[in-house]
């Protein structure tokens, strides 16, 4: 009998300690993220010598990258007046004190000139009275799509080298849809695009590099 006893109260130890154990880890669990095997597999990557930017890009612009800025975009004109209003308390963020204000917005409008035989091929679009260029490249300077990412962070690299060719292939992979759209275009014509700007105060002029350009109508 007593070894019967003692066997219940072993059981019972080990139930407690195990519901303890799993109330442990609930918290945990559920904080967790879940993110595509892909984009996890090039994460671990960025700090290793294996790391490829363009692969990196290709497995979270879809999974990561093109979700956020569809969650994210502003209509333009809304934008513009939240900047011109203040444009610490408008929708947009910083990679870092000191860095210009990276906004991501929507717009749609007509066709004022094209320079696409550049190579910092670009199209000016009238915006709501407003002149915004939509650059198409192949030159982009600036890293306006890398630094609008909150996930992508100078940190989570080994180096340098790699946070740059991270900011050079987003652009990369944005011009592969902007540029061809921009082809064939002239003014008149209207458009419609997704992008990010950066700005480092209110006023200064408004270069899109955009996520999505198509032509709309003339």
């Amino acid at each position: 009998m007593r070894k019967a006893g003692e066997q219940d109260r072993n059981d019972s130890m080990r139930r407690t300690g195990l519901a303890l154990v799993l109330v442990t880890l609930l918290p945990v669990v559920s904080a967790c993220k879940v993110i595509p095997i892909a984009a996890d597999r090039a994460a671990r990557e960025r700090q290793a010598g294996s790391f490829d930017a363009t692969r990196y890009v290709d497995a979270v612009w879809g999974a990561q990258a093109a979700p956020y800025w569809n969650k994210q975009a502003k209509p333009l004109a809304e934008l513009t007046a939240q900047i011109d209003k203040d444009i610490a308390a408008a929708d947009g963020r910083q990679a870092g004190d000191g860095s210009p204000w990276t906004f991501v917005a929507n717009g749609e409008g007509q066709v004022t000139a094209v320079k696409t035989n550049a190579r910092a091929g670009a199209v000016t679009v009238t915006v709501d009275g407003k002149p915004v260029e939509v650059v198409v490249g192949p030159v982009v300077s600036g890293s306006a799509l890398r630094d609008s990412l909150p996930f992508v962070t100078f940190n989570d690299f080994s180096n340098q080298i790699a946070f740059a060719e991270v900011g050079g292939a987003l652009t990369k992979r944005a011009l592969r849809q902007a540029r061809p759209a921009a082809e064939g275009l002239k003014p008149g014509d209207r458009v419609r695009f997704q992008g990010v700007f950066q700005l480092g105060k209110a006023g200064d002029p408004v270069v899109v590099t955009p996520v999505r350009l198509e032509r709309v109508g003339a």
